[in-house]
């Protein structure tokens, strides 16, 4: 039988006091009453995390040039627009092989994608007075010219394509043949015994073509009435003109480059 003081004695018995807790698990309190921090084992480092972080850096710079270089454009190495084609074409080599520059025609056309500019004009060599008694055709020289400056795409990658035309009956194979040292590629189209030859030039973003040809004019001479003397023609003679054509696309692509 248990008395009531010794009863009383074991319920306020003091309660057993803990063992000290190492400190690494003591709780910090934050402010009196405030929630208690306990810190953990420090966390493992992660390699893939700083690489990833890398990646993102790096992607996040490419995006940045490629945003500036849509906004800037392709570089179009000095290349302007032409206001005059047949100005900023001197043609001075065909011009000593074929004739003096005559009836000049230019047109341009500007926009935000391209410009556009092209030229004929006629190279006539100086002729003796026709004799009014013997009506003769007149035959002569021309050159056309082509520039085509694209500011939005690269013409690279289709420039070979487009000199490729679909071919005539009869008219023989189209030849290409690759011309050194003139803009980034260039070309001399021509076709079996075809008179009329074409200089394709690619230089970055610009496009150009020099292309001469001959045509006659019978002015009042009927065709087809052969009292007049075929000696009398004059027929222009436009082989080995390679060099000459060679000679003044250089020159106009310098100049285009300085406007």
């Amino acid at each position: 039988m248990i008395s009531e003081p010794e009863l009383e004695g074991e319920l306020s018995a003091p309660a057993t006091v803990p063992a000290p807790r190492s400190p690494e698990h003591v709780a910090e309190t934050l402010g009196a009453g405030g929630p208690a921090f306990i810190p953990g084992p420090p966390l493992r480092q992660r390699p893939w995390v700083w690489g990833l972080a890398g990646v993102l850096v790096t992607s996040a710079v490419w995006a940045g040039v490629l945003w500036a270089y849509g906004r800037a454009g392709p570089d179009l190495q000095g290349y302007g627009v032409s206001r005059n084609l047949c100005l900023d074409a001197d043609l001075a080599a065909l011009s000593a092989r074929l004739g003096e520059k005559r009836d000049p025609f230019a047109a341009v056309g500007e926009d935000e994608a391209l410009d556009q500019a092209v030229c004929t004009v006629n190279l006539t060599p100086k002729r003796p007075p026709e004799r009014k008694e013997h009506p003769v055709p007149t035959v002569r020289a021309y050159a056309e010219i082509t520039y085509t400056l694209h500011k939005k795409t690269d013409p690279g990658p289709q420039f070979d394509a487009s000199l490729i035309e679909p071919a005539d009956q009869g008219a023989g194979e189209q030849i290409l043949k690759l011309v050194p040292e003139v803009g980034e590629r260039a070309y001399l189209v021509s076709r079996p015994g075809d008179a009329s030859p074409s200089l394709e030039v690619l230089d970055g973003q610009a496009v150009l073509s020099l292309s001469v040809g001959q045509v006659t004019e019978y002015n009042d001479v009927d065709p087809l009435n052969r009292g007049f003397e075929s000696d009398d023609q004059g027929v222009v003679h436009l082989g080995g003109l390679v060099p000459a054509m060679v000679e003044d696309m250089l020159a106009l692509m310098d100049e285009l480059k300085s406007d």
